[in-house]
């Protein structure tokens, strides 16, 4: 009958320490607080949703009053393990702080704690959402909190551990809880599916446990429905038509197509297929922006499978697919894109219409933007250009090899250039009539120097004459007498 189905949440909810997963810190630290004797009178729960805190809180209620422990853990056998697992018992009570946050209700609890317990050691209150107490139940509650009775422990369970007071804090024994990894909720789900007979594969068990996000209540949740929708069968191509997810080839093209220059009207196109079939064009721009945020971190060799929300699969032909895009490149467009995201979402368009304009406007402005050249771009390009200069002016030009069978060419009558010209140093002549030359050898080279010499000579001397006046011998100027 359908009335007789358990929900996989409450039917695997854990009733020994040992079956709950990933807390072994709390678990450790309550178990030898009892193994001690050293039992304190108020504790902090603290952590995400789903990770086992109201479910470690009851079986430490449990092992607190078993009368039989194996093992430092409950028998779940005598009656106080059973009415306590049955939620009957009077000696543990739940409290919903949400639905129970006002000061009457702190005043009920506070003098209901001076009674003994009925069967067990122990009166355990659990207090889950305890950050929803208003500051005047909180201040009720201080004084219970400093002073219980000896008999009394309070476990106060919180997803928001910052709006707890500093006051409550201070008396109560603090235990962190964390997310579930990944990898230990895929191992969790497996052995489920073996306890359920189902058939899975490891795509299907990953889509499960991502969607737990960390919290093994939400994976149990999403299981229980994938397990419906795909006839208990957990196989990746079933949860992907689940989910909607289409897979990476339409994102991979989108992105490619805000990229390519030489098509940019294939992103439009793209997105006018996405109306037409009805999806949620918001949603896909969402997607765009968390696929080219994978694609930096896998070229930053940063992502993992915790940080990444595509199967191992996808993200090696995504590593493949734009091994030749820069990642400059893939983190302007993922900032681009956000950018945009914010845009749809600060406007509130009313319809998927109007979302579908302004993303196509936006889009086109977009493309337009990525095909022009960067500065960063161009002042490499200019970088580049330069080092290419002077790799090519620092080339060595001292291999130099006379040509073969080449005639001498004449030497010409040097003109007399018009003045002022100036004169040829003797240690230039010098390199001159050493140099060679490709038009001919040491001998010709000889000549051009002393004729270029005497006409320098003739030059010089019609210089003087004609600027200087004439040469006077100083020795033989008369002495004048003042």
């Amino acid at each position: 009958m359908a009335g007789n189905h358990e929900v996989l949440s409450r039917k695997y909810r854990p009733q020994r320490f040992q079956d709950v997963i990933h807390q072994n810190l709390a678990i450790g630290a309550l178990q030898n607080a009892v193994k001690s004797g050293k039992i304190g009178h108020a504790y902090i729960f603290f952590g995400p949703r789903g990770v086992g805190k109201t479910t470690i809180a009851r079986i430490f209620a449990k092992r607190l009053n078993c009368q039989n422990p194996i093992d430092n853990e409950p028998c779940n056998q005598c009656d106080s393990c059973q009415e306590i697992t049955k939620g009957i018992s009077g000696d543990v009570l739940e409290i919903d702080a949400a639905s129970n946050r006002g000061i009457e209700n702190i005043r009920e609890l506070r003098d209901n704690v001076k009674f003994t317990p009925m069967g067990g050691k122990y009166k355990v209150y659990i207090i889950d959402e305890v950050h929803m107490l208003t500051d005047q139940s909180f201040n009720a509650l201080l004084k219970t909190l400093e002073e219980p009775p000896a008999h009394v422990v309070f476990v106060l369970a919180t997803t928001e551990y910052h709006k707890i007071p500093e006051t409550i804090l201070s008396r109560c024994q603090d235990f962190i809880f964390k997310k579930v990894p990944l990898s230990v909720l895929q191992d969790y789900a497996e052995n489920l599916c073996k306890e359920e007979n189902t058939k899975y594969d490891s795509e299907g068990l990953f889509w499960v446990a991502k969607k737990g996000d960390g919290s093994v209540r939400d994976m149990l949740s999403f299981m229980e429905q994938a397990l419906v929708f795909t006839d208990n069968r957990l196989l990746g191509t079933e949860i992907r038509k689940m989910i909607g997810y289409h897979g990476i080839d339409f994102l991979s093209d989108f992105i490619k197509s805000l990229v390519d220059s030489d098509n940019p009207s294939k992103s439009l196109q793209i997105i006018e297929n996405l109306y037409q079939e009805g999806q949620d064009i918001f949603k896909f721009l969402w997607d765009s922006i968390e696929f080219t945020h994978t694609l930096c971190l896998l070229k930053d060799s940063a992502a993992d499978s915790e940080s990444v929300n595509y199967p191992r699969e996808d993200l090696i032909k995504m590593r493949k697919d734009f091994e030749s895009i820069d990642l400059i490149s893939l983190n302007k467009l993922s900032f681009r894109l956000f950018e945009l995201f914010e845009k749809v979402k600060t406007l509130r368009l009313r319809n998927s219409f109007e979302i579908k304009i302004f993303i196509e406007i936006q889009i086109k402005k977009l493309t337009d933007d990525l095909a022009k050249p960067s500065l960063a771009g161009l002042v490499d390009r200019i970088n580049h250009l330069i080092l290419m200069i002077q790799d090519q002016d620092s080339a060595p030009s001292n291999n130099f090899e006379a040509p073969k069978k080449q005639s001498v060419a004449p030497v010409k009558e040097v003109q007399t250039p018009p003045p002022p010209k100036p004169t040829i140093e003797s240690n230039e002549k010098k390199e001159i009539s050493q140099t060679p030359q490709a038009t001919g050898g040491f001998s010709s080279l000889e000549a051009m120097a002393k004729d270029v010499s005497s006409e320098d000579a003739e030059w010089e001397k019609s210089f003087k004459n004609e600027f200087l006046g004439t040469d006077v011998d100083p020795s033989k100027v008369p002495k004048l007498g003042l």
